[in-house]
């Protein structure tokens, strides 16, 4: 099995290969089951060469973004990288979005993103599964609420046609969505990331974020543990892929 993922960071940002040993991390599991490789493609700086990319690997995850964002952006990269998000779900390949790839993937299909500081979220939050999530063959094998990893200004505001919501926290009412008929899902939440690799990401990212929120001295007891949330991914393999 051959996974593909994009990466949204500029080419100098240590958070590449953070993201990259954070997936692979979640996805050992599968290893007890069959071979598979996973390889990354930046779409930062990357004029071109990756719009077709995609069609080589069985599935393709999209990850986050420290530096980017979804609200109001009609750079040329931004649009580009919409226009492939559009090919890959009509072409039914398995896809897992999580944060800038969750808001990106709303966006390109028609829903709206929003920039709202006052809702933004960071750290170990707990997050509630709706009756479509309960019932759902990915999601219902966590608990009705359940903890993950937050690091977010930007979310989901209006879904695009098509997509199903099936969890939210008190402050983003849409924490994870699937397109229905089709083997893509997408959470707002990083179930790629533990507790310890969200604090290391929120050191590096804190100063995107309300100095009340994101304050140095607070980063230490903003996060916990939160398995069965990124047990998500190998199981997402199982299902779809």
């Amino acid at each position: 099995m051959k996974m593909l993922l994009f990466q949204i960071r500029d080419p100098d940002d240590a958070m590449l290969a953070q993201e990259l040993k954070c997936f692979a991390g979640k996805l050992e599991p599968l290893k007890k089951q069959r071979s598979y490789s996973l390889e990354t493609c930046n779409i930062i700086g990357n004029s071109n060469g990756y719009s077709q990319v995609w069609k080589e690997y069985d599935v393709v995850l999209v990850g986050g973004s420290g530096d980017y964002g979804c609200v109001d952006n009609n750079e040329s990269w931004f649009l580009r990288f919409c226009d492939v998000l559009r090919d890959i779900v009509e072409a039914d390949k398995p896809m897992f979005c999580s944060c800038f790839g969750h808001q990106a993937l709303a966006r390109a299909l028609g829903g709206s993103v929003i920039k709202d500081r006052s809702r933004a979220e960071l750290g170990t939050l707990e997050v509630t599964l709706n009756e479509q999530g309960r019932s759902d063959p990915l999601l219902s094998t966590l608990e009705g609420t359940f903890l993950a990893q937050f690091g977010h200004n930007d979310q989901v505001e209006v879904l695009p046609e098509g997509a199903i919501n099936m969890a939210s926290t008190p402050r983003c009412p849409v924490q994870a969505y699937k397109l229905q008929g089709k083997p893509v899902y997408s959470t707002q939440f990083h179930p790629e990331l533990s507790f310890l690799e969200n604090r290391e990401r929120a050191q590096r990212y804190f100063a995107v974020y309300d100095p009340e929120l994101a304050h140095p001295d607070n980063l230490e007891k903003l996060f916990k543990p939160s398995e069965p949330a990124s047990a998500l991914l190998p199981r997402f393999m199982e299902l779809f892929v």
